[in-house]
């Protein structure tokens, strides 16, 4: 009897951690964390920009369509909030080509890792902005993770990550974009209250176009063709309709069910996730030393953004 008690007690207590799991955010990160090397591996036989173009152009297609079927007033809101929209299209255009330039150089473990601290670049612009105010214990996590991000960078040593081409640049890079997403954040919060986070991330990510189209439209056109084959095509399908189609809507009905402050804490484990799948698929090699940087960054992030307005939607990349 005593036994089926501690059997019934062990069984109701893994059905409520199991039921206290956000299973949507974690699909959502387990998939943006996998794209990070998913686009590494194409920018093998993709030129950077041409190759953002080729998913800009998809992905802007594919959100318009699925967020125009979730929510029929989607045309008004592109009437009546156009302008604001193309600013911010042009913004996040910017901070895609940036993310694939610097991954292009960099490799796609620390890429992903520098990336994530966008949540942190998001308070200090607000607060600069004079929209927040970060109390002592955000400025402590804001410089715990610019320490861990130089540990990560500058703790390569002579292992074979060091060995990337222009690396340090490349990092340099999405920080760059990580703060570029961060002025997309506070920018946008206005737009997002009136219109909805599903309709203005559909909308400027069909309006990043403006930008990315000039700027990779000549390079995508002169692609090796014969070199790309039908594995590479099933990456950038992953890319355009898992990540960026599935993990942005199952990330926002998750915000939306969950609320916000259970579900990015979930952000923080795509870095993770992109280490774990960079090591396996593209045989990257972090040092001892990255990896304690990867758990200060990861930490100071946290503290940095322990406030109740900050990350909304999950990043786009």
């Amino acid at each position: 009897m005593l036994r089926e008690l501690i059997h019934l007690q062990q069984k109701l207590g893994n059905s409520k951690l199991l039921a206290a799991i956000n299973w949507g955010a974690l699909s959502a990160v387990t998939v943006w964390g996998v794209d990070t090397v998913v686009v590494k591996s194409l920018l093998g036989v993709f030129d950077p920009a041409g190759f953002q173009c080729l998913r800009g152009v998809a992905t802007g297609a594919v959100l318009l369509i699925i967020v125009s079927l979730l929510q029929p007033g989607m045309q008004r809101s592109l009437r009546l909030a156009f302008f604001p929209l193309l600013g911010l299209g042009m913004l996040m255009g910017g901070q895609l080509l940036t993310f694939v330039v610097g991954l292009d150089m960099t490799y796609a473990c620390e890429g992903a890792l520098v990336f994530n601290t966008a949540p942190i670049w998001t308070g200090l612009i607000a607060t600069v902005a004079g929209l927040e105010t970060m109390s002592r214990r955000n400025w402590a996590g804001f410089f715990i993770a610019l320490g861990g991000v130089a540990m990560v960078i500058l703790g390569a040593g002579q292992s074979p990550s060091s060995a990337a081409p222009a690396r340090i640049t490349g990092d340099i890079v999405m920080l760059g974009s990580a703060a570029m997403y961060g002025v997309y954040m506070v920018f946008s919060r206005p737009v997002i209250q009136k219109h909805g986070t599903l309709v203005v991330t559909a909308a400027t990510m069909a309006l990043s176009n403006v930008v990315l189209i000039p700027a990779g439209f000549k390079p995508l056109m002169a692609s090796p063709w014969g070199q790309i084959t039908a594995l590479h095509w099933a990456l950038v399908a992953y890319s355009v309709f898992l990540a960026m189609g599935y993990g942005m809507i199952v990330w926002y009905h998750s915000v939306k069910r969950r609320g916000a402050s259970r579900t990015v804490v979930y952000q923080y484990l795509m870095p993770i996730v992109a280490l774990g799948a960079a090591v396996v698929f593209l045989h990257e090699q972090p040092t001892c030393w990255q990896l304690v940087g990867i758990v200060v960054t990861l930490a100071g992030v946290y503290f940095a953004s322990q406030r109740p307005d900050l990350s909304r939607p999950g990043p786009v990349a």
